[in-house]
């Protein structure tokens, strides 16, 4: 009789198809090379964690999978091909990959490294930015796109004109209409003719928070008419020739392929409009990010979770949209197709694996359902008194509308956590994470990412677990999960068993980058897995290398980015006062050990065995 498996109380094979998978020994596997993976070539998570574990390498870990990213980016080209193939279009596709969705060293080595064949380049949002893709696009296929997107100085559109001198296939792309003066002067200054695009700011438009900066009252871009004003200077310039791309971007994660269609239509009918009246040479339309990833695997496109296509629909719908367009307007050639697609090439190929401290029952709330019930109602029977119709009155009543929402928003979570509570009872389980570092988008933006066990995915989870971290904030938690559930289904924890894990899935975009160091907790250690070729580790699947395995910061690197001269202002000091005492000789190792270590908890024992003095627990609130 086959195992049971639970990977499906995760819905596993709504966001996990073709990259994650569920082994006979009831741990999370990698598919690194999606539905082309072969029999026995899945990873086994948990046995790269423990051979990470075993070279020293301290949790939390993010674990990358190169090859996912590479099948990524193949299969992202692979449905533009078949697209243009079988529309018929006669320009090709060539994208960029936007630097900022996750700058790291390794990332953007394999992108280009990946993408030589497909002539991929790199977009950059900002001068350090623009210096990392300077480095990485010389080892790029000649013509690859440097694409300049962002606000612009002097110093800026200098550095995007020297890399034009270098041979660099580099498009300043104008975000505000003043940009083009400083790109005149500079070029004027510098002697080298700049490529040109314009950022357009279309109408159409997305639900939801990742909207917020798309539309007429966008934070970026040009409405058509002010793009037609800058056509028109270049052209009174016989600069003209300058202009050859055309971009936009209605915001992250669009949900459905008829949004991708209509932003598609709209700005290449500006496009058309471009080479029609005004004559420019136009040659590429750059279709900007949006791309979105089905985070919760309902492929439904109603949330800011979730998208109702794939690659290949994405893909027929901007060719198509383009296509048509261009031939409503007479035939106009068709552009070369660009998209900066960040989150949906890097997002799968990389998660965070935390540890499992303990797990305590939540005690019961005081209040009773009944009770509960009877606040939201009042609530909701006496909002806020409406204000005169005065622009101030206005902006005070919005704000006790907000409050009087909130604090209903707060009561319905509470009554929906103290019946769940009833039903079963929740336990925290304390992890060893910092949130804010290390998915600060669930802080900020209650960005929901897939969560899972990485191990006895064949034993019934018989808990539902809340996440807890080891700052010293209130928020430091996890409450919400996909599938708006408050709970997530959880094993007990068994010392005997070794370390309980739980995967973060498809977290590759952004949360490093915006990382912050709240409480001086780091980053996480990052650890680099590929299909073995012969030799490697293995595991309850295929074999691996873990081709790189580098650890967090330290808390002595930690400390000296708030301004301390650590040698001077901390161990000096410390060591002076213990040496007076006489107490340096068994102090020093702790202050060493605690220095040149992660600042997260090691070898801590769950269930209330002992903890070492590196991990010792202070009761603090939370100022």
């Amino acid at each position: 009789m086959a195992a049971q498996n639970y990977g499906e109380l995760y819905n596993i094979l709504g966001w996990g198809e073709p990259y994650f998978t569920v082994n006979r020994e009831g741990h999370l596997c990698v598919k690194t090379h999606g539905h082309e993976t072969k029999p026995g070539q899945e990873i086994d998570v948990v046995s790269v964690a423990e051979a990470a574990k075993e070279k020293g390498v301290q949790f939390p870990m993010i674990l990358r999978f190169p090859d996912v990213l590479k099948h990524r980016l193949d299969s992202l080209h692979v449905a533009f091909e078949k697209a243009i193939k079988h529309t018929g279009y006669t320009a090709p596709y060539q994208g960029v990959y936007p630097v900022k969705v996750n700058q790291n060293r390794a990332i953007i080595n394999d992108f280009v490294s990946f993408g030589h064949r497909h002539s991929y380049g790199l977009e950059a949002g900002s001068k350090p930015e623009l210096l990392i893709a300077m480095s990485y696009l010389t080892k790029a296929k000649p013509g690859a796109f440097l694409v300049c997107n962002g606000y612009k100085d002097a110093e800026y559109v200098a550095l995007a004109l020297s890399a034009r001198a270098m041979g660099l296939n580099v498009i300043i792309v104008l975000e505000m209409e003043e940009e083009l003066d400083i790109i005149i002067e500079q070029s004027s200054k510098l002697g080298v003719e700049p490529v040109v695009g314009v950022r357009a700011k279309l109408l159409t438009k997305i639900p939801g928070h990742f909207g917020s900066t798309a539309g007429k009252h966008g934070k970026f871009g040009l409405l058509a008419d002010k793009i037609y004003e800058v056509a028109k200077k270049l052209k009174d310039l016989n600069k003209l020739h300058w202009l050859k791309l055309l971009h936009f971007h209605i915001g992250s994660m669009i949900p459905t392929t008829d949004i991708v269609s209509s932003a598609a239509r709209e700005a290449s009918g500006i496009y058309c409009t471009l080479v029609k009246q005004y004559g420019a040479d136009m040659t590429t339309l750059d279709c900007g990010g949006g791309l979105g990833v089905d985070y919760d695997g309902t492929r439904s496109g109603s949330s800011d979770m979730s998208v109702a296509y794939g690659l290949e629909e994405y893909a027929s719908s901007i060719v198509q949209a383009v296509r048509l367009t261009c031939e409503y307007n007479g035939g106009i050639p068709h552009p070369v197709l660009c998209t900066e697609s960040g989150r949906a090439m890097v997002s799968h190929h990389s998660m965070i694996i935390l540890e499992a401290l303990s797990a305590i029952p939540e005690p019961k709330d005081d209040e009773t359902p009944e009770q509960l019930h009877s606040k939201i109602q009042r609530l909701s029977s006496n909002p806020p008194p409406p204000r005169a119709l005065m622009a101030t009155d206005l902006q005070k009543h919005a704000t006790d509308i907000q409050k009087h929402g909130v604090e209903m928003y707060k009561l319905a979570k509470k009554l929906a956590k103290r019946i769940a509570g009833d039903a079963n009872t929740i336990y925290n389980y304390h992890m060893n994470l910092s949130i804010f570092s290390l998915v600060p988008d669930f802080w900020g933006i209650k960005h929901l990412f897939p969560m899972m066990p990485a191990s006895r995915l064949n034993e019934k989870p018989t808990q539902m677990g809340t996440l807890i971290d080891i700052t010293c904030d209130s928020d430091g938690k996890i409450d919400k999960f996909i599938g708006n559930a408050e709970t997530l289904p959880l094993h007990p924890l068994d010392p005997e068993s070794g370390g309980y894990y739980v995967a973060v899935l498809l977290s590759g975009a952004y949360q490093e980058a915006l990382s912050c160091k709240h409480n001086l907790f780091g980053g996480p250690s990052i650890v680099r897995v590929k299909n073995s070729t012969g030799g490697g580790i293995v595991g309850g699947g295929g074999g691996f290398d873990i081709a790189t395995a580098d650890s967090g910061p330290t808390t002595e690197e930690l400390i000296s980015t708030v301004g301390y001269d650590v040698k001077e202002d901390i161990r000096g000091v410390i060591e002076q006062r213990a040496r007076e005492k006489g107490v340096w000789e068994k102090v020093g190792a702790f202050v060493h050990a605690g220095l040149t270590s992660m600042p997260y908890l090691v070898e801590y024992k769950a269930l209330g065995c002992a903890i070492p003095h590196r991990a010792l627990l202070f009761s603090i609130d939370d100022d």
